[in-house]
């Protein structure tokens, strides 16, 4: 059998209508003894949000530059890191936790880190009318103009869906064979979450020259940027910062794609 990326694709598009049923069996079995049910996919954005609006308006004001409200500015990036980070946690464990389907010979294992990531993004969708709800009071109250690029959100999610799924790949097979590395992840995400610009901005940002580099040219800034610039700043990020995202996400999925298919043979005997 080839493997590679395109054999990738190709297992995903004939596996679609599966995948579809696992993912509608995994937000099931997430909220099936739940007394809201899929109401806490706004819940739990909403109550995030008003945390952290009272801990940097009333607790810790971070004086943000411009006057901007630094709660929006913060929650507009976390949302897709949050989408990122779960997907991410949640495919170092995935195989494992398939095992018995995966033994099946009519279900490949593709299938489960795809399953991943199109759940986190359902959720990651539903969340997404807390911050636009967010963004018209901010506009009405005068606190922050609403930006009217964020008809461009799906442009801006789409590096980031790209990026989510080349790591599910990678880390779900890896994971399978290395079974130290699902301890690991949780780790690396918090020192990517750190060296992103999702709590800062990289404008007038004050550190040395030796960190400054790494900063600006860690591969997550660029799908931030492009992100924040959509859906908070109400600026239409130029060709090269798409260009730079787009690349991210490609090769991410591209370069995760490959290390599955390295796995892929064995992943049944890992698990």
């Amino acid at each position: 059998m080839t493997t590679g990326p395109a054999s990738v694709v190709r297992v995903l598009w004939r596996q679609r209508a599966l995948i579809v049923v696992l993912v509608r069996r995994e937000l099931n079995a997430r909220y099936r003894a739940s007394a809201l049910g899929f109401l806490w996919s706004l819940l739990n954005p909403l109550l995030l949000l008003f945390v952290y609006a009272v801990v940097f308006t009333y607790i810790f004001d971070p004086r943000f530059p411009g006057g901007e409200p630094y709660p929006l500015f913060l929650f507009s990036a976390l949302l897709p890191w949050l989408f990122f980070s779960g997907t991410v946690l949640d495919a170092s464990i995935t195989l494992i936790d398939n095992g018995p389907l995966l033994a099946k010979v009519m279900c490949p294992p593709e299938i489960f880190p795809a399953v991943t990531v199109a759940s986190h993004l359902m959720h990651h969708l539903l969340a997404l009318p807390v911050l636009v709800a967010a963004l018209i009071i901010a506009a009405i109250a005068g606190w922050h103009p609403f930006p009217v690029t964020i008809w461009m959100l799906p442009l801006a999610l789409a590096p980031w869906v790209l990026t989510a799924g080349g790591a599910a790949l990678a880390v779900s097979a890896a994971s399978a064979r290395l079974r130290d590395l699902r301890d690991l992840v949780g780790h690396l995400l918090n020192l990517l979450f750190f060296s992103s610009p999702i709590i800062y901005s990289l404008d007038g940002l004050s550190v040395p020259s030796w960190l400054e580099r790494p900063l600006r040219f860690n591969p997550m800034s660029s799908l931030v940027e492009v992100y924040r610039s959509v859906v908070f700043a109400g600026r239409v990020p130029e060709p090269r910062e798409w260009l730079i995202a787009i690349a991210v996400g490609v090769v991410a999925w591209l370069v995760g794609a490959w290390v599955f298919s390295r796995f892929r043979e064995t992943l049944v005997e890992s698990v």
